[in-house]
């Protein structure tokens, strides 16, 4: 594997966002939570990043950090094709970017600070501009003092629908993520205070001393986390997902959060119809199979409304026996009956084997690299090959080029890698192929002692991340480049 010699870049890039975006002159301008067609293709949208006070249920109201006024932010819905604009102000007292998470956008939209655009300071605006992809659904958040910025609320759902076609009758977003109940996070990962550093001297600052007081704490910060936040609520507050009798429904699951989630849909036979905003082909009903979604990933579940009741969704997290929620699916005419829920079952839905192979051919790689996630510590820092910010590995390629990874979790915990700017396809684990549906990821969790390949074309210039979406790892180190060469 060749690699070229490693500048040094500014810690707090690692965890940052961009938000939204779109290109044209004649837009409407309309909040976010709605959706505006016209003639000229076009879409505008104000979004604000504030401090506002959240009540989560009557025991949990705190001060967060919110789009439009709301968390999660207000969803944004947009047609494919269209044109988008997200005239974004930046009304915090600290610095933010946004990044839009799973688009594949021009490389200075991507919200990274310092390698796509500068840190947006309190007060100031920035448009991003990009035309809607196909559809599937997608997230937008902070990019910069992630932990904190995205744990206090800057998160919300990006929703592209399909041009033409019969839209489903209930078609709801899903976001889970935690906070705890001792108050707010906010200190969590903090690196405010390295904004306004001289980057001319970062390459030559000890940041030892800065990780290990992060990492020290980090099991006793991951046990604080003790409450389930869904669409935005805690329990008893959770809001119901409404349904009739016959009604075409989907839920779109978004990992907001920190933990690895199990699903566990009631009563109802269901298909898994998209993977981070990408089709699965030829889905089949499964029922009584636990879907695990880990942060950074979506997930598209579709089913027909044909079991009269309150059923309860399960959600609760692998790793953190305090993260239990449930979803009232209620029937109109249900609403006063008690939430009924199966008992938690553990086969897990497997996309290595779900849905059809449309047969197409693997091209064969011009560049293979090597991704080893490790620690060089024992796990209070977080490695790739050996690396870690604000020294990362770096993968070159060029345009053109297809780029195949073998990634492999040599630690003790959960790894949900995030590429920025491109789609990849799952080709497989533990080096045996994949045999369902071609699964095409932006977002790939890698467990202990998983090996991944996952292959991509190199169709989008520019510098882009590929990380760790448990932020506390990315924190932690667990960062890597893909760097175009002109």
């Amino acid at each position: 594997m060749k690699r070229k010699k490693l500048f040094m870049i500014p810690l707090f890039l690692i965890i940052l966002s961009v938000f939204l975006a779109a290109c044209s002159n004649n837009q409407n301008v309309v909040k976010a939570n709605k959706k505006v067609s016209s003639k000229s293709n076009t879409i505008s949208f104000n979004l604000e990043a504030k401090k506002t006070k959240i009540k989560y249920n009557n025991n949990l109201e705190e001060t967060a950090m919110t789009y439009n006024g709301s968390v999660p932010g207000q969803e944004i819905r947009v047609k494919e094709g269209q044109k988008v604009t997200i005239h974004f102000k930046n009304s915090l007292k600290e610095d933010t970017t946004l990044h839009l998470h799973g688009l594949s956008l021009d490389n200075k939209m991507d919200g990274v600070p310092d390698i796509s655009q500068q840190p947006i300071r309190p007060g100031e605006n920035f448009d991003y501009k990009f035309i809607a992809p196909k559809p599937g659904t997608y997230w937008f958040h902070s990019h910069l003092n992630e932990s904190s910025q995205i744990g206090n609320g800057l998160y919300g759902v990006l929703i592209v629908e399909p041009k033409n076609g019969a839209k489903v009758k209930v078609d709801k977003a899903v976001t889970i993520s935690e906070r705890s109940s001792m108050g707010s996070m906010d200190g969590m990962g903090d690196m405010s205070n390295m904004n306004n550093m001289d980057m001319s001297n970062m390459g030559n600052m000890n940041m030892g001393s800065k990780d290990q007081s992060h990492d020290n704490h980090s099991d006793m910060m991951m046990n604080m986390y003790d409450t389930p936040i869904i669409n935005g609520k805690a329990s008893p507050s959770i809001q119901p997902i409404v349904v009739k009798k016959g009604d075409n429904v989907k839920l779109r699951f978004v990992n907001t959060g920190l933990f690895t989630q199990n699903i566990q849909i009631p009563a109802h036979q269901f298909k898994v119809t998209g993977y981070d905003g990408q089709k699965v082909n030829k889905p089949s009903f499964i029922s009584n199979q636990l879907i695990q979604i880990a942060p950074g990933e979506r997930y598209d579940v579709e089913f027909k409304a044909n079991d009269l009741g309150n059923w309860g969704i399960k959600i609760y997290a692998e790793s953190n026996d305090k993260l239990k929620a449930v979803i009232p699916l209620t029937y109109k005419g249900y609403e006063n009956q008690k939430v009924k829920t199966d008992e938690t079952i553990n086969i897990y839905f497997d996309f290595a084997t779900y849905g059809e192979s449309s047969k197409k051919e693997i091209q064969a790689p011009t560049k293979d690299y090597q991704m080893i996630l490790g620690t060089n510590d024992g796990g209070t820092t977080f490695t790739i090959n050996g690396k870690k910010m604000p020294n990362p590995e770096i993968y070159n390629v060029k345009k053109g080029d297809v780029v195949r990874f073998t990634i492999k979790n040599e630690t003790n915990v959960d790894h949900p890698m995030h590429l920025h700017g491109h789609h990849f396809e799952v080709l497989s684990r533990n080096g045996k192929p994949f045999t369902g549906s071609e699964v095409m990821k932006d977002t790939l969790n890698v467990k202990p002692n998983e090996t991944y390949e996952i292959q991509f074309v190199a169709n989008n210039q520019g510098t882009w991340l590929f990380h760790c979406h448990e932020l506390h790892h990315a924190e932690s180190g667990m960062v890597s480049l893909v760097k175009y060469n002109k």
